[in-house]
């Protein structure tokens, strides 16, 4: 197996086995940056923290301190809720769900009347997925 070169965010470069993930990285630098790690960014590309990297570039790890960690954050968030209430509410269809400023949101037709309590119930699904 090859080794790919990794440039951090300090300037420093690393070797790593190719199919080394950027969850792996981060938890080699700190376990606190491994837990608060949402993606990476190689080369100016976000990806998966679960990525195997078959090729080296340079690599920034987002965490929800940054603005595109937060937007990342958001994004993701906004499709999880989708599937929670799919998987909640069978027969949902979803609407626009995008991440805006400070949070996201996400427009459902169903024939089902959301209550307060669904709202738990939705929450502890998400937390699930």
């Amino acid at each position: 197996m090859g080794k790919v070169i990794i440039k951090l965010k300090d300037g420093s470069e690393r070797d790593y086995p190719q199919g080394v993930t950027i969850y792996q990285i981060a938890e080699e630098i700190s376990k606190k940056l491994a837990k608060e790690a949402i993606a990476g960014k190689i080369d100016g590309k976000t990806v998966d923290l679960h990525l195997p990297l078959s090729k080296g570039g340079s690599l920034d790890i987002l965490t929800f301190d940054s603005e595109e960690g937060q937007d990342v954050f958001r994004h993701s968030s906004s499709h999880i809720l989708a599937q929670a209430v799919q998987n909640l509410f069978p027969g949902t269809k979803l609407g626009i769900g995008p991440a805006i400023k400070n949070g996201f949101y996400y427009d459902f037709d169903s024939e089902h009347k959301f209550t307060p309590e669904d709202l738990e119930k939705i929450q502890q699904e998400m937390e699930r997925i």
